[in-house]
């Protein structure tokens, strides 16, 4: 097999991906990009139809045409979505309980707070009245 060639194609749908992912991104924080907001859904769909064709195409790609090599074999496919988080490194302490986590969740403090704060008007609704 020719790497080479192998990883062009790679590359190549690899920037497809990237530019629809791009769209799709620019059309959901600025709407005002499509001048028929009607069609505004329609676009994205069409953008994300075409994102999932080029990175099904690079998983393909990957399956059956992966160099074996490790130094050879190029970075893994497709662009992460926005705001998704990359892997997380393997804890030297051991595995994470569930319980532990919920702990450590910034949306599980928020709620913890706001709960403490709503509690306490509440507090101050009864003792005024």
């Amino acid at each position: 097999m020719n790497i080479k060639l192998y990883n062009a194609a790679m590359t190549q749908l690899r920037g497809k991906a990237m530019e629809s992912l791009a769209l799709i991104d620019m059309l959901l924080n600025n709407p005002t990009m499509v001048p028929d907001h009607s069609s505004l859904v329609e676009e994205i769909m069409v953008h994300s139809q075409t994102l999932a064709e080029y990175e099904g195409s690079m998983l393909t790609l990957q399956q059956y045409f992966a160099p074996q090599n490790s130094e050879q074999r190029p970075p893994s496919p497709g662009p992460m979505p926005p705001g998704a988080n990359p892997p997380m490194a393997k804890s030297k302490r051991g595995p994470i309980r569930e319980d532990e986590l919920i702990k450590t969740s910034p949306t599980f403090r928020n709620s913890q707070r706001n709960q403490k704060n709503q509690k306490k008007a509440e507090k101050k609704t009864a003792e005024t009245t």
